[in-house]
């Protein structure tokens, strides 16, 4: 898939389900008796999908009528969604959630358009509003999450850059916007007061550090994310705006001899966000639902990179050969647009031209996302640890980050 595909893909309208499906707007907010009949022909003529344009104008006579009856409002949101209208849409459900901050449809739709916009600070806050009208919505937590991890990645990013072009000023409030979203990342609290000491703000550099060493567990280095020497066990910024509270898993990884599926699943999804905004093929898996990466695993299947079992499993606990990894990466690549640096074949005694991973070993070696062992052959049943692992995913973000967008 090109590059231009990819953000074809990116910008795609919200996928609705048949209006049939979609939840009458007087179930979260009051219908008054005098305006109930009007509203239910209403209601029912937007189901059929009759005559949307004379839809609208006669809920305009209802907010006439009725200012603050945000029914009406969610009702004409709505039907500027099936018009694949989302500015307008916003504007109603921004009107209606005024009015009604109970009103979780509009809530609801505000998150999922900010998100299709690449507004994620403003998409995590609308799924934590929702999610305290209704604990219940697991989902809604999931995608909170995923807003938030690409929320604080965009933020880190253009911190960490203008810091390198010497725009301190710019990094520090990119850095406590970051905080903002991680308030509880030591590293980034470090990070920080770093750069206020470079700075010469002493005083909120001394606080920050405070700060990260009573956030650093006992017996760790709260110094390790600036100091280089410890630059193999800290975290860094990427790390902190990729892992957020689920940190804990990468350094899991990384100190795995061996990784499993789950974590692969993982580890593919958190160094590429974009894949969460991709439209996905679902499938039917039956044992991720405890998997602490069921959300991930079900991104990676539903986009091939990943095969499910026949009998519809995964196997999260299994162990991932380095033909594994290759397959997957090698799907990655095409999935990105990725283009190997060399073309010349890269000989491994062990893989065959005729074998089915012969062309993804070609793009993963081609491309340096990863290399012969030091015997010269590939080993492709030989297992990957967390650390080489991680150096793929790394090296294949750098790339990617590279190409025209």
């Amino acid at each position: 898939m090109t590059v231009l595909l990819l953000a074809l893909l990116f910008q795609s309208s919200l996928l609705l389900p048949p209006r049939t499906a979609m939840e009458n707007p007087a179930a979260v907010s009051e219908v008054l008796p005098k305006l109930a009949k009007d509203y239910t022909d209403l209601w029912k003529r937007f189901v059929a999908g009759k005559n949307d344009a004379r839809t609208e104008k006669d809920l305009d006579s209802l907010l006439k009528k009725q200012k603050t009856f945000d029914p009406a409002l969610t009702l004409q949101g709505y039907l500027h969604l099936y018009a694949h209208d989302d500015a307008g849409a916003r504007q109603k459900f921004q009107a209606a959630f005024a009015i009604n901050p109970k009103n979780r449809i509009a809530a609801y739709y505000l998150a999922e358009i900010a998100f299709e916009q690449r507004d994620y600070a403003t998409a995590a806050s609308f799924y934590s509003q929702l999610l305290t009208l209704d604990p219940s919505l697991s989902e809604i937590d999931t995608k909170r999450e995923r807003a938030l991890l690409l929320a604080a990645d965009g933020v880190l990013r253009s911190g960490v850059r203008a810091e390198a072009e010497n725009r301190l000023a710019d990094a520090e409030q990119a850095y406590r916007q970051a905080l903002t979203i991680l308030p509880k990342e030591a590293n980034l609290h470090q990070h920080l007061a770093d750069l206020l000491t470079l700075e010469n703000k002493t005083a909120e550099a001394e606080a920050e550090r405070k700060i990260a060493g009573e956030l650093t567990p006992r017996g760790a280095d709260s110094s390790a994310a600036s100091n280089p020497a410890n630059a193999g066990s800290a975290d860094t910024l990427d790390d902190l705006g990729r892992w957020g509270g689920d940190v804990k898993h990468l350094h899991e990884i990384r100190s795995a001899e061996s990784i499993t599926r789950e974590q692969l699943a993982a580890l593919l999804v958190r160094y590429f966000p974009q894949l969460m905004e991709l439209r996905q093929t679902p499938q039917i898996l039956t044992d991720v639902q405890n998997s602490w990466a069921s959300s991930e695993i079900r991104t990676v299947v539903g986009l091939s990179l990943i095969d499910p079992l026949p009998n519809h499993t995964f196997e999260p606990s299994t162990i991932v050969t380095r033909g594994d990894l290759a397959l997957t990466i090698g799907r990655l690549m095409r999935l990105l647009g990725v283009s190997p640096k060399t073309t010349q074949p890269i000989a491994a005694p062990d893989l065959a031209s005729t074998s089915a991973l012969y062309k993804e070993a070609q793009l993963v070696l081609g491309s340096g996302v990863m290399a012969l062992q030091d015997s010269g052959s590939f080993n492709v049943s030989g297992v990957v640890s967390g650390r080489e692992a991680v150096r793929s995913a790394e090296t294949l973000n750098r790339i990617f980050q590279q190409l025209p967008h």
